[in-house]
């Protein structure tokens, strides 16, 4: 039985947060008296294992907890991946019977930052740990954990936490959630519907904020054109997303590595083949989105596939970033490799020499390099939004005209 899933947004606090999960499974494993190897709570970037099918460990650890900890901050209320875990949890919890009235069983607020404003969903939540320290109150358990002056106060608050979430435990819990759910369609308590397609196929910005989408253009074949161009298949799919590069010990499609790194950092994604780059790339300059190519330079040994990268790159237009995987598992892919890199500067040399370092990997080897690498875009990418409000690229020394100076008379 898992005591409390601890659900929060990723960010520079991740290694406080993390302390303050330990420090409370420490906690928590002395009241319940379970022995120091029992599992009690979950923490996504704890529990998950290596290669573990990232959103389906989230349903069902919050599918069995006795407790659900929201650690509020500004940044937890704009995540959709937040909104979609209180949304799991509280659709779980609907038709238990409540100690008070407007309380989700089992939720427990916890103030890490304080946000300026709740949103709706929170405000019904009224939840007290009779926590009388005025510095959590006004700063959040960040402070406390921050301040080595308030270290007895945080023991005092870590203590009053643990209560909580073992009398909940011994107490009926709410029913056991389903397993059976795409977590990635589910709609975020905190935010209107999920971006989706309308009546044409093309997207409906409207529904999302400007930076906020991560548009995945997948350029990789299908098994049959595999076939075509004697590739071994046994990496692809019926459609060009099912592509797995870093099969079969990894066999999960690339895109779900993607998918996760982008909820990580707070953003929506979705998914196209190359053969929607064009309308992608439009989409994404009109309403300031981050678009990434993840490239398979096989695809450029397909005839359909190596025509659209071509027309693409003779545009003045590009990506945001772009990560081409020749996975070091790949026996086939690394015979071949030096023959792939001169194909793909073939036929995406232009965009080479437009993206910098950070926004162009040329070679990713393995599943954690890709992660790592996505990060490393992703937050990149983020910081270029907010500094200037594009991220497609940062205009070289000598493109622009310098400031003016105003000089006396």
């Amino acid at each position: 039985m898992l005591y409390f899933f601890l659900s929060y947004a990723r960010g520079p606090d991740d290694l406080f947060v993390r302390r303050f999960y330990n420090d409370l499974c420490s906690e928590v494993r002395v009241h319940a008296g379970v022995g120091h190897d029992v599992e009690v709570g979950f923490l996504d970037n704890h529990n998950i294992e290596p290669g573990q099918l990232w959103p389906q460990a989230l349903v069902n650890a919050i599918a069995e907890c006795s407790t659900f900890l929201a650690l509020y901050s500004p940044a937890y209320f704009l995540s959709r991946p937040c909104g979609k875990e209180w949304k799991l949890f509280e659709q779980r919890s609907n038709g238990a019977v409540a100690d008070e009235a407007n309380r989700i069983p089992g939720l427990i607020p916890i103030v890490w930052l304080p946000p300026r404003e709740l949103p709706p969903v929170a405000q019904a939540v009224h939840y007290d740990l009779d926590v009388p320290e005025d510095d959590y109150r006004r700063r959040g358990l960040r402070q406390l954990l921050r301040l080595q002056r308030m270290h007895d106060a945080y023991i005092d608050f870590l203590s009053t936490v643990t209560e909580h979430i073992v009398a909940a435990a011994r107490t009926p819990p709410p029913p056991l959630g389903s397993l059976d759910l795409d977590f990635d369609r589910l709609e975020s308590a905190f935010h209107g519907p999920v971006p989706g397609p309308d009546d044409t196929g093309e997207l409906i910005p409207a529904r999302f904020g400007t930076g906020q989408m991560i548009h995945f253009v997948v350029a990789a074949p299908t098994r049959a054109e595999a076939e075509a161009i004697n590739r071994d298949d046994g990496y692809y799919g019926a459609d060009p997303l099912e592509w797995a590069p870093f099969g079969p010990a990894q066999p999960q499609p690339l895109r779900e590595y993607a998918q996760k790194v982008a909820s990580e950092y707070g953003f929506e994604s979705m998914f196209t083949g190359v053969d929607r780059l064009a309308d992608r790339v439009k989409v994404a300059q009109q309403f300031n989105h981050i678009v990434v190519l993840l490239v398979d330079p096989w695809s450029a040994d397909v005839a359909a596939h190596r025509e659209r990268l071509l027309e693409y790159d003779h545009h003045r237009d590009h990506v945001s970033a772009m990560l081409v995987v020749m996975s070091a598992a790949d026996p086939q892919t690394q015979a071949h490799r030096a023959r792939l890199a001169d194909l793909m500067h073939a036929t995406l040399g232009n965009n080479e020499r437009r993206l910098d370092e950070v926004m162009l990997r040329r070679s990713v080897l393995t599943w954690p390099s890709f992660e790592a690498d996505l990060a490393v875009v992703l937050a990149e990418a983020r910081n270029r939004l907010v500094a200037d409000g594009r991220v497609y690229r940062r205009p070289p020394p000598g493109d622009y005209a310098p400031r003016p100076i105003l000089e006396g008379p």
